[in-house]
This record gives C-alpha cells, structure tokens and sequence, in this order.
C-alpha cells in the first residue's frame, strides 16, 4: 500500500490565499499533541506570514522595489512551511487523519467534488447585496465573485469580489435596479472547490 504522503500544492495558490491556508496551519498546529516540536518554531512561521501580508500589501502601489521585497518573502513564507510540510510527513508516519489534524492535505485524500450553496438577499442598505454560504467542514476561506446578468445574449464576465474567512459577506455600491448573478467557491487543504451554482438577485 502507497504511503500518504503531505501535498505541496498550496504553493500554487495566490498570495492572498496563501497567506490565509498558512494561517489554518498554524492555528492547527498550535497545541497539536501530534507534533508538540515542529521543526520551524510557529513564532518563526508567524512572522514570516506577516512579514508576507505586510509585503503584498506594500506592493499594491507597483513599485519594483515593493514587489521583489513581496516575491522575497513569499519565497521565504514557503520555505518554512514547506519544512513544516515534511515535519509533519515526517512524524505522521503516513497516517491520514494525523496529517488532517495539521491542516496540510494529504496525498490520498480525494480533492472535494461537492459544490457550495449560497444565498442572496438585499442588504442593509440601497445598492447592497448580502452573501451567505454554509460553512463547510475544513472549509477556511470563501472565494466571491460576481457580474451583471446577461442581457441579450452578451455574457458579462465574472469579477472577484474578495476572498473572507466569513461565511458572510455583504457587497456594496451596486447599481439599483439591475440585476446580478452571485457565486462562491470554498477554499480547502485540498485547493479550491468548484464554484456553487449561480444566484441572481434585482438590487433594490
């Protein structure tokens, strides 16, 4: 039988993501009796996340010296978690639901095939949306988006709201009396789920 092994595909995700799914890890690690000794200290892990959100943030005004400082410390963010990767490899000794309890994926588990639901109603104000989706077992973040109904047979194309670890999210600003289609994906260890089916609400 195959050994389970720890996935690396988290270092394909999106800053933005990243920075959210090493977070979960660290959460999860933290008084993990599984692995009381990781091999980067969590204090370590946890600056270099910040230090990374802080970069990416800088790094919005487009400066090359703001996005070669961002791209050194993704790089540095994924190198101690890639350690933490093999540490958990490592002492799991190839069990499933210890390298569950970590938050990484493991090898072995099969990528989810279900599709979120969600639920749109007028918010609090005029021109506001409010989004609400289950939360879904080792679910940590919610992927939104969104584009006006198709008029005439011209398909708009969707347009990322935001990523939240909420299961809540209100948008803002929409055009009265026009009506808008909503989706969301659900992030996981395993990557991103399919998008749910669309819901289309007239903004009041």
């Amino acid at each position: 039988m195959k050994r389970v092994k720890v996935l690396l595909n988290f270092l394909n995700l999106s800053i933005a993501i990243k920075i959210l799914f090493y977070r979960s890890i660290i959460s999860n690690l933290t008084g993990n009796a599984y692995f009381l000794v990781p091999s980067v200290s969590l204090d370590v892990a946890t600056a270099a996340v910040d230090a990374l959100e802080a970069a990416s943030i800088a790094a919005k005004d487009g400066a090359h010296l703001n996005i070669s400082i961002r791209n050194d410390a993704e790089k540095a963010a994924d190198e101690i978690f890639r350690k933490l990767a093999s540490y958990v490899e490592f002492t799991a000794l190839g069990d499933e639901t210890t390298i569950i309890s970590s938050g990484f994926a493991p090898s072995q588990q099969p990528v989810p095939t279900f599709k979120p639901v969600l639920s749109a109603t007028h918010g609090s104000h005029s021109g506001n949306v409010k989004l609400a989706t289950p939360k879904a077992p080792r679910t940590y973040a919610h992927i939104w988006r969104m584009r006006k109904k198709s008029v005439n047979g011209i398909e708009n194309p969707w347009i990322d709201i935001t990523t939240t670890t909420q299961a809540t999210y209100e948008v803002t600003g929409l055009d009265v009396g026009v009506e808008y289609e909503f989706e969301v994906a659900d992030l996981t260890p395993e990557g991103i789920t399919e998008y749910c089916q669309a819901v289309s609400i007239i903004v009041i």
